[in-house]
């Protein structure tokens, strides 16, 4: 019973505190335009230069112990449209066995996002993404490249993160840089 009382007692008192609670007030800055609650985004075109342009990242493979690896890659996009961003990235990766010589991988990729609107209400923030990167590397004192790679796939995007899985159209075991031709990116555009 006082179990039941316990519970009656906290339901009432949050809904005696609900009705007492205040509407927000909201102030509109000057020179604002547009309604605070609206979702609409507006037009890229209305954008300056430096406002259509995203900068960011990821961080992937990091692995201690043996192998140690580590992989950065920076990014900048640039927003055609509303729908569509081109950008550019530069990949690096250090791999490290115990009793071998470190590999540093590193190369360019360019890519192209397409938002895909229709996808949203299952999705949030879902895209296709295309790319194409070349990739150069070295190991104890020896150069070597693999054959341009291209890529194209889906994503998901919250806020500025971004997990995106993209399948490499041009697999070649022998002359490709990943061990499988699913290839999964977290990252993001944060500036």
């Amino acid at each position: 019973m006082k179990k039941i009382l316990f519970i009656f007692f906290l339901l009432s008192a949050f809904v005696v505190s609900e009705s007492y609670a205040q509407d927000p007030v909201v102030i509109k800055q000057e020179g604002a335009t547009g309604d605070l609650d609206s979702e609409e985004e507006p037009d890229v075109k209305d954008l300056t230069f430096r406002e259509r342009l995203k900068f960011g990242g990821g961080i992937g493979g990091l692995q201690f112990g043996n192998p140690t690896v580590i992989s950065v890659s920076p990014m900048a996009g640039y927003l055609l449209t509303n729908n569509s961003t081109i950008g550019l990235a530069v990949d690096y990766q250090y791999t490290k066995y115990r009793n071998y010589d470190a590999t540093n991988l590193y190369g360019p990729r360019i890519f192209a996002q397409y938002r895909l609107r229709p996808l949203e209400s299952i999705l949030s923030k879902a895209f296709a993404q295309a790319e194409v990167q070349q990739y150069y590397g070295s190991a104890g004192g020896y150069s070597f490249s693999y054959d341009p790679q291209f890529l194209a796939g889906i994503g998901i995007g919250y806020g500025g993160f971004q997990l995106t899985a993209l399948y490499n159209l041009s697999y070649n075991q022998a002359t490709s840089p990943y061990g499988s031709p699913l290839v999964l990116r977290i990252g993001g555009f944060f500036f």
